[in-house]
């Protein structure tokens, strides 16, 4: 129940940044914001919980306020801004990923007690980063293209946005999966934790559509 409840308020408090970072700061705002939860939710992947007794990964929540803001930004902007936006923040990622891999390579001082632990998680993350950087130029793109041929064919906000995520999302949990945890955990329970965290992430694109209709009824800097 605990995993639960912090899931509930993280994925409000994602979203809700998600519409004030546009509302506040407009188009840079989603930029910066897609940048960050781009590493925040790497660094989760590495995680492994388990929901209503299902074994997933963390990021779920964070990669789907990315789905959001590339959403938003195909809905205002058009898919080259989006497009823009993945490219940037999957840059900011790898940037990150190799200043962290440098960082590892000091000496640590005898009276260090941080060394160990940050190894564990920042020896494991330029594999995430890998399987990160392929689900962009896949995925993400796609979900960006599949946004503006469903805009474009039904012209309904929440097919284009459930629409697009879903299709995308089912490309890249499988090979999320498969190039992050392939030979770390069993077969078995990579399979159960892909069909989970598919699953999660529907439910999370249709949970992220109300926020995508508040923010096509407000303007930049919040001009109503």
């Amino acid at each position: 129940m605990l995993n639960l409840f912090i899931s509930t308020i993280y994925l409000l408090c994602t979203f809700s940044i998600t519409c004030i970072c546009f509302k506040k700061y407009g188009r840079i705002g989603l930029f910066v914001w897609m940048c960050v939860s781009t590493i925040i939710c790497n660094i989760q992947a590495i995680k492994i919980i388990e929901l209503f007794g299902f074994t997933t990964s963390l990021g779920n929540i964070s990669y789907g306020a990315i789905f959001l803001t590339t959403d938003i930004l195909s809905e205002r902007y058009g898919e080259k801004e989006a497009r823009k936006a993945i490219v940037l923040s999957f840059f900011t990622l790898l940037i990150f990923t190799l200043s962290m891999s440098l960082f590892l390579k000091y000496i640590p001082s005898s009276i260090d007690t941080t060394n160990d632990a940050l190894k564990v998680v920042f020896d494991f993350l330029p594999r995430i980063t890998i399987a990160s950087l392929i689900n962009c130029i896949l995925s993400q793109l796609i979900d960006a293209k599949m946004y503006k041929i469903l805009k474009e064919r039904f012209g309904k906000l929440w097919v284009s946005n459930n629409g697009s995520t879903i299709i995308s999302q089912l490309l890249d949990t499988v090979l999320f999966v498969l190039i992050a945890f392939g030979g770390v955990i069993p077969v078995v329970d990579m399979i159960e934790m892909g069909i989970t965290t598919l699953l999660f992430k529907v439910i999370i694109a249709l949970l992220d559509t109300p926020f995508l209709y508040y923010v096509t009824h407000i303007k930049e800097n919040g001009e109503l």
